[in-house]
Parts: structure tokens; C-alpha cells; sequence
């Protein structure tokens, strides 16, 4: 949804108070958060802010649906958070510069009108760079979440070519997203917290208007 006609319908995704006193995206209906992550800095292009890029400091949630940037605070052009839709997510890459800090890349379809694989809008490409050291929890559960995703991705298409009904993108489901989550490597030297319990009460569940997409339904 648009903010004052400054950024695209994948950037603030409504934010609410967490139960650690932090900002937290407002959750889908039924989503799962998996982790989130502190000390990342985000770069993001194709953005409608003053250059079309974002760059800001902030933290990283990670849930069966999507990964959410949020900054601490809004920048000049009133952008404090973004949204990547998982099932949207492609050419992901973990890279280890010998010079500056390791980072993961990714590009990632708009959901505004116009956009998705079948749009007119170049995807985003964004790049998190992980300030706080280790990776060797973020990313197995990153990659896993990406992977369940395509793989029912690809079920649905198949389903919906047998039935010769409209291919609708479908999401990791959550119950084996959760024993993903419970055998899931906890590495000391980094820094990701993983979830045991949801950040966020189901009393700040978006309502629908508030959803800026819906995440079974994404646009083709």
C-alpha cells in the first residue's frame, strides 16, 4: 500500500509492538515467524524514495510467508520497513567479499499492480549485510523456508494444471515449517534469535484491509 505516494505496495507493511519491545510486522492470519535477526543493514533498489534506493540499519524477521525489514525509524521519504514475499524471492546468494562484510542477496518481485513475474515492474534487489558476524543459523533456515516454498509452489501448479483451474501461489505450510524450526542448528556465533515462542500476540493480527497483499493469493 502506498505511503503518501512515496514507496511501492512491498514497502511499510503495518508494524506493531512485539513482545520484546521491539517493532514487529503485524502478522498475517495463521503466519509463523520463524526468526529474526539484529545488526543487519539493509540495500534496496527500485524503491520510490528520493535516489530509488533505501539503505538503512535495522533488524530482520524471517516467517513462513516473508522476509521484513524494519528500520527504528522512518527515513526522510517515510519508508521504515519493507516486505519480500518469499514465494516472489529468486537468484538468492550468500556472499563472503574479502573486503567488507558478508551479505546475503536477493531479488524479489514488487506486489504493487504491475508487478510479480508476469509484470511490468523490475523486481527489487536487495542485499542484507550481516554487521553482527555468523550466518550459520539465518541461513539454513532462510534456505529452507525458500525451498519448502517452491516446493508447494510447484505442487499447486501442477494441481491447478491437472484441474485446469488458475494457478494460485501457495506458502510453505506451517505445521512442517515448525519441525523445521524445532531440529533447526543453533550456532552461538550468530547472533539470530529463533522463535519459540511468536514475537507477536494474536490480538495484532492484521485485519484485511490492513494486509498490503494476500499471501496465498499473490498476483501473477
Amino acid at each position: 500500500r502506498e505511503r503518501e505516494g512515496k514507496v511501492s505496495m512491498a514497502a511499510n507493511p503495518p508494524l506493531v509492538m512485539g513482545a520484546n519491545g521491539m517493532l514487529t510486522p503485524a502478522p498475517f492470519a495463521g503466519e509463523y515467524f520463524v526468526l529474526g535477526r539484529d545488526g543487519v543493514q539493509i540495500e534496496v533498489n527500485n524503491v520510490r524514495t528520493g535516489n530509488g534506493k533505501w539503505k538503512a540499519d535495522g533488524f530482520l524477521y524471517l516467517s513462513h510467508v516473508r522476509c521484513v525489514f524494519v528500520a527504528p525509524k522512518a527515513d526522510a521519504s517515510g519508508l521504515q520497513s519493507f516486505d519480500f514475499p518469499l514465494a516472489y524471492v529468486s537468484n538468492e546468494k550468500f556472499n563472503q567479499p574479502i573486503f567488507g562484510c558478508n551479505n546475503l542477496s536477493i531479488d524479489c518481485f514488487s506486489v504493487a499492480d504491475g508487478g510479480g513475474p508476469n509484470g511490468t515492474i523490475p523486481p527489487h534487489s536487495a542485499k542484507f549485510y550481516l554487521k553482527h558476524g555468523g550466518s550459520n543459523t539465518l541461513l539454513p533456515l532462510f534456505f529452507r523456508m525458500l525451498e519448502v516454498t517452491r516446493i508447494e509452489q510447484r505442487r499447486a501448479a501442477a494441481a491447478a494444471q491437472q484441474s485446469q483451474y488458475p494457478e494460485v501461489v501457495h506458502t510453505a505450510p506451517v505445521d512442517e515449517v515448525k519441525k523445521i524450526v524445532n531440529v533447526a542448528y543453533v550456532d552461538p556465533n550468530d547472533p539470530t534469535t529463533i522463535y519459540v515462542t511468536q514475537p507477536v500476540g494474536q490480538d495484532k493480527v492484521m485485519d484485511n484491509d490492513q494486509m498490503p497483499y494476500e499471501p496465498t493469493g499473490l498476483k501473477p
